[in-house]
């Protein structure tokens, strides 16, 4: 697979002159910058391939298997009418081959739990236009609120993200943060990281949003 054909087909440069610190890279960091560029865009293949899978109730056996069905995810969805794969899709499927197996094996995880408890994948959360976001799996039922967030970078996640989302579905929801149980979970690096905050987390963050809410809009003339 050629670099050259898998060139300017996402309308962005790997090497953009706007962020010309690559001048100072060595061959092997500009390698690097190739795979990560791509990592980028496996994790959002991914978290599509997850929600497709969660939506239709389907577990998968092993961590090769959740490979196997992404390729085939990827290959449909860059399908041209010839029946054969855009380069660019071509390229993304190589790319599979440079992340580190625990992506895959987590991924299957978090379907598998996703499934198990049957949430909802990609929820759209919003107390207003300025406070809002979509979260990768929610659930509530019998006054048990719970949310799930995959992640597929290295860089260590924060719990933080999660108690927001919560704060969201309440605000959202008209639910009454006192009245119910909590459990948030990140899965990454094939770890399960789960928290239960108090009700106190989740109202001073509920707080927070409506208060600021109120004050912006208010500053910029909208009320």
């Amino acid at each position: 697979m050629s670099l050259d054909s898998s060139s300017n087909l996402t309308g962005h440069a790997i090497f953009s002159p706007s962020q010309s610190s690559w001048l100072r890279y060595d061959i092997s960091k500009m390698i690097d910058k190739i795979h990560t560029y791509y990592r980028v865009i496996l994790g959002t293949e991914i978290h599509e391939f997850a929600a497709d899978q969660i939506s239709l109730g389907q577990k998968l056996a092993t961590p090769k298997s959740v490979k196997e069905n992404l390729q085939t995810f990827i290959f449909r969805k860059y399908k041209g009418n010839d029946n054969k794969i855009t380069p660019f899709g071509e390229k993304i499927i190589d790319e599979l081959s440079y992340l580190p197996k625990v992506v895959f094996s987590t991924t299957r995880v978090y379907i598998q739990d996703c499934v198990g408890f049957k949430m909802d994948p990609e929820q759209e959360l919003r107390y207003s236009n300025l406070f809002w976001g979509t979260s990768d799996c929610v659930s509530f039922r019998d006054g048990y609120l719970r949310i799930h967030d995959l992640k597929t970078g290295a860089v260590p996640a924060h719990m933080e993200q999660l108690q927001v989302y919560a704060a969201l579905y309440c605000l959202m929801h008209d639910v009454k943060v006192n009245d119910i149980s909590i459990e948030l979970r990140i899965y990454q690096n094939n770890e399960v990281i789960c928290d239960t905050p108090t009700a106190e987390t989740i109202g001073s963050i509920m707080n927070f949003m409506v208060k600021r809410d109120y004050e912006l809009r208010k500053a910029m003339g909208e009320l």
